[in-house]
């Protein structure tokens, strides 16, 4: 697993990246042989390097969208074969599209239409090969988890939803001598601390994850500072869930566990460049998006009663409110007796509104005050204040004490926020679209609230110009096939 930009980035993903560019490279070279109007091979490409280097990275990106990317995929089955080829297909006519018709002498026909056969044929035979050889290999890893508690069972859930993975539980380490020889979720707990170095050895363990969120006893540490030396992998419970899941488990971390683990890293280059790219992408997108504005407009006024935008306060960045700029897609009036979550079946939204929602439409004003600097293109939902105020509201934690007459007894032990760490949200600016947007649908209860909010600490730990990218072009994809709400 490597940190790119802020972006993880695994190298089985690298692996296929680097699988399709050969694929590219070839499918250039064959085209060239079996191109009967072409016999200066050599001069051809250098005075035409910057058209094809555009066509591999348009063909890079629209296989990315395809989610073609993700090494967990069979693509030995027919339907992986099938996006494969339309991914390709595509990416093709983006090109034609794109580039050939404006571009007078851009690559010939014959070589285009040669070249895209070749690299389909080539890119389905890589992928294929790339799951034959790679699937009995890939992570396949035997895992050891330390601690069978709640965050133990938490992390083995997560890995069996992350199917063909390769991480194999061998068993849990536990140091309560009741849970020593039973089986939790079908794992065995094999021992305590001590027993560690026999059960590493004995199964050949590659890989423990520690899930003990409290302090962990010195005799412990000791164990794990050795198992390290000696080559076995050490992880924490939270990191490596983050891993596996795209999100934090905000259940079993602490202060000191997001600040050691980045959010003391301001990131200055990065957040002084993306004001610079908002700003270029807003300006883009709305000249480019401005015939919409007119018909969106116009179908609005045509549905229902009532002004084309809705305005909304919002809290921003450190908190300061904004007002937010939508297309109106519910009934006017719509909160008369009082805010509300939106819902799936929502009655307040409009025929029209549906469309712009499920689309993501209704949200293109917002490009206004990303040019007045209140938001972000990419960044944390903005949120309401009410609704922010009611998550922050300090809740006591408690714990149970045990009493000199053995009795158990309920005491506070700290005060944190009804969603613990929400308010981490507001370190950076709102964003049109984020991790949690493109992961989540909206959230419309309390209990989504803390499942969207691990997804966006996720992006505020791991935020960076190849994360960005990436929730870009995961929102092309939700855009294009209609996946919002």
């Amino acid at each position: 697993m490597l940190k790119i930009c802020g972006k993880k980035i695994s190298s089985w993903q690298l692996v296929l990246l680097a699988g399709d560019t050969a694929a590219f490279v070839l499918a250039v070279a064959l085209a060239f042989l079996v191109n009967p109007k072409l016999t200066y091979h050599w001069s051809y490409l250098s005075g035409h390097y910057i058209e094809f280097l555009v066509a591999w990275l348009t063909y890079l990106v629209v296989i990315y969208i395809a989610d073609m990317y993700d090494y967990q995929q069979d693509f030995r089955r027919w339907p992986m074969i099938a996006r494969l080829i339309i991914a390709a297909t595509m990416g093709t006519v983006i090109i034609i599209v794109f580039y050939f018709f404006p571009i007078e002498g851009f690559i010939g026909r014959y070589q285009i239409a040669i070249q895209s056969g070749c690299f389909t044929s080539i890119l389905i035979a890589w992928r294929y090969l790339f799951t034959s050889l790679a699937l009995p290999q890939r992570l396949k890893r035997q895992l050891l988890i330390i601690g069978a508690g709640k965050a133990g069972r938490r992390l083995l859930e997560a890995i069996r939803r992350r199917e063909g993975c390769g991480l194999e539980v061998i068993g849990f380490i536990d140091d309560d001598p009741q849970k020593i020889g039973t089986e939790i979720d079908g794992v065995p707990v094999l021992g305590n601390s001590s027993s560690i170095y026999q059960v590493v050895d004995t199964y050949r363990i590659s890989l423990l994850v520690v899930a003990i969120t409290h302090e962990k006893s010195q005799e412990l540490i000791q164990v794990l500072t050795k198992i390290c030396w000696n080559g076995c992998q050490v992880l924490d419970m939270p990191s490596f869930y983050e891993y596996l899941a795209n999100k934090v488990p905000i259940e079993h971390i602490s202060d000191v566990w997001l600040f050691l683990n980045s959010l003391m890293s301001n990131k200055f280059y990065y957040r002084r460049l993306k004001r610079v790219l908002d700003l270029f992408l807003a300006f883009f997108t709305l000249i480019l998006t401005s015939p919409l504005f007119l018909i969106i407009a116009l179908l609005i006024r045509l549905d229902s009663r009532g002004p084309v935008f809705y305005l909304q306060e919002r809290l921003g960045q450190e908190g300061n409110p904004f007002k937010i700029i939508k297309f109106r897609s519910m009934v006017e009036d719509a909160e008369a007796l009082g805010a509300k979550w939106a819902e799936e079946d929502d009655h307040r939204i409009t025929r029209v509104g549906r469309v712009l929602r499920k689309l993501r439409l209704d949200e293109l004003p917002q490009l206004l005050n990303v040019i007045r600097g209140d938001m972000s293109i990419v960044g944390p939902r903005p949120e309401r204040e009410i609704f922010i105020q009611e998550f922050v509201k300090p809740v006591p934690v408690c714990r149970q004490a045990n009493l000199a007459t053995f009795a158990t007894a309920l005491v506070i032990n700290e005060m944190k926020e009804q969603v613990p760490y929400y308010s981490y949200r507001l370190l950076v600016k709102p964003g049109i679209t984020g991790w949690a947007q493109v992961m989540f649908s909206y959230a419309a209860s309390t209990e989504d609230t803390w499942e969207k909010l691990k997804y966006d600490l996720y992006y505020i730990k791991n935020m960076g110009f190849l994360l960005d990218l990436a929730i870009l072009l995961k929102t092309v994809r939700i855009v294009l096939f209609g996946r919002g709400r």
